[in-house]
Order: structure tokens, then C-alpha cells, then sequence
């Protein structure tokens, strides 16, 4: 319900990309999927739902992070962030 007050209506104002982004950076900070964050909190059902409705909008909750693959210019700009740069 925190989260939800602080971040609800920011996350709710992301683009389609901004939320794809938004779920690599939750694996690349926490090791889990969001699908497993999802699971760990609410139960394995209610994940299954919210994956349902993530992939009939175009996103995946188990997407992971690969910083040396696929994820590399996002990996970039969070070093840049991290080191002061941007």
C-alpha cells in the first residue's frame, strides 16, 4: 500500500517501452522476475493472472536482465547514472 501511495500514479504515466524498461530494471535490482515478486507476495494464482493480462497488454512479468546481452545500452546508462555521469 506504500509502494502504491508513493509510485501508483508514476507507474501508471509510463509509456509502453518505460514499463518493458521498468520490468528489467526490477530483475537487474532484485535478482527476481516480477512474476516471482508478484508470486512471493500474492500467491502463485494472482501471478498467474497478472502475467495473463502483462501478455495480452505486450509486456512479459518473467522477463529477465541480461547486462552483457540484449540489455547492454541499459546497463550503460544505469553505470553513467550510478557514477555521476548523467
Amino acid at each position: 500500500k506504500e509502494l502504491e501511495a508513493t509510485f501508483g500514479d508514476q507507474i501508471r504515466d509510463l509509456t509502453f517501452n518505460q514499463g518493458k524498461v521498468l520490468i528489467k530494471l526490477i530483475y537487474r535490482e532484485t535478482g527476481n522476475s516480477s512474476y516471482d515478486i508478484v508470486k512471493d507476495l500474492r500467491g502463485g494464482f494472482s501471478a498467474f493472472v497478472w502475467q495473463t493480462l502483462a501478455v495480452i497488454f505486450g509486456y512479459d512479468l518473467k522477463t529477465t536482465y541480461d547486462p552483457l546481452g540484449d540489455d547492454k545500452p541499459i546497463e550503460r546508462i544505469v553505470k553513467a547514472i550510478d557514477n555521476g555521469e548523467i
